[in-house]
């Protein structure tokens, strides 16, 4: 492998692993407070790259405004979920799941009635490429890796504020923390909010480089739960590392196997399993009854 094309790899390794980073990481904070599985978390990634390429091209807004514009609905429209449709599902988990694939269901014919199925791209947001020692790299992907680190380092910082601690300290003991005065209903609000928000604005910030797709939340769907399974279950730094390795086997994969890097990654899965059931960070999760 030349110099150029193990450059034009590690970029792609990164840029993928950010997004995933990021829609893991929302996943992540849902599940590890709330013990709640968001089978609708894809459809918000995939109704966060509709929203930016409406706003961006219909009503020409700036991408920036675009990005906080999407966090901001797709975090109400998470608040709703949780206040009109989670909160009455908490004794059945099941219930949960069938609740929550729905939401998803309405989401992605939302964007088939409103957009059609035909995919949708956004203006270059950055135009041309950048030449790093000979080797031409994307702007596009390089302004993404940077977008998904601003947020990756955002979401630990409010995981420092009094907020974050309190989620934390939710997913640690709901009834002790009720005890010391937090109001774990709120945080669930809060914490839903701020995964739907993170789903919804990775969404906005892949489009520029791949566009907007209905399939892309069932496809993103899929790979953070592979993620979720690698990292542990509820745990944030295995989040993010497995998805930087799911990243690194899906490019490197793609340069000696073609499409069948899918295969490579399932096949990395299995042993783990069987060596670690809880990940590499964290412990098996228990399907509530």
């Amino acid at each position: 492998m030349s110099l150029g094309v193990f450059l034009q790899s590690l970029v792609n390794a990164v840029a993928i692993a950010g997004i995933y980073g990021v829609v893991a990481a929302g996943f992540t904070i849902v599940l590890g407070v709330m013990k709640i599985f968001n089978f609708a978390h894809g459809q918000f990634y995939m109704a966060g790259a509709f929203l930016t390429f409406a706003f961006c091209e219909l009503f020409h807004l700036p991408y920036i405004v675009a990005i906080i514009a999407v966090f901001i609905i797709m975090g109400l429209l998470g608040m709703f979920l949780e206040r009109f449709i989670i909160r009455y599902t908490y004794a059945g988990f099941f219930h949960q799941v069938l609740a929550t694939i729905a939401v998803g269901m309405i989401l992605s014919q939302s964007a088939v009635l409103s957009l059609g199925k035909t995919d949708r791209f956004i203006t270059p947001v950055v135009g041309g490429m950048i030449n790093v020692g000979g080797t031409v790299l994307s702007s596009e992907k390089l302004l993404l890796i940077f977008l998904s680190l601003v947020l990756v380092v955002g979401l630990h910082y409010i995981m420092k504020l009094k907020v974050g601690k309190a989620m934390r300290a939710v997913a640690e003991d709901q009834e002790t923390s009720e005890l010391q005065g937090i109001n774990a209903r709120w945080i669930f609000l809060l914490t839903m909010a701020l995964g739907c928000g993170l789903a919804g604005v990775a969404g906005a910030v892949i489009i520029p480089v791949l566009g907007a797709t209905v399939p892309m939340g069932t496809n993103i769907f899929v790979r953070v739960l592979i993620i979720i399974i690698i990292g542990g279950m509820g745990s944030m730094p295995g989040a993010l590392l497995a998805a930087l390795l799911v990243g690194l086997i899906e490019s490197f994969g793609f340069q000696f196997i073609g499409a069948l890097n899918e295969v490579l990654l399932l096949g990395c899965l299995i042993p783990l399993l069987l060596l670690r059931p809880g990940g590499l960070l964290g412990r098996p999760l228990a399907i509530p009854e």
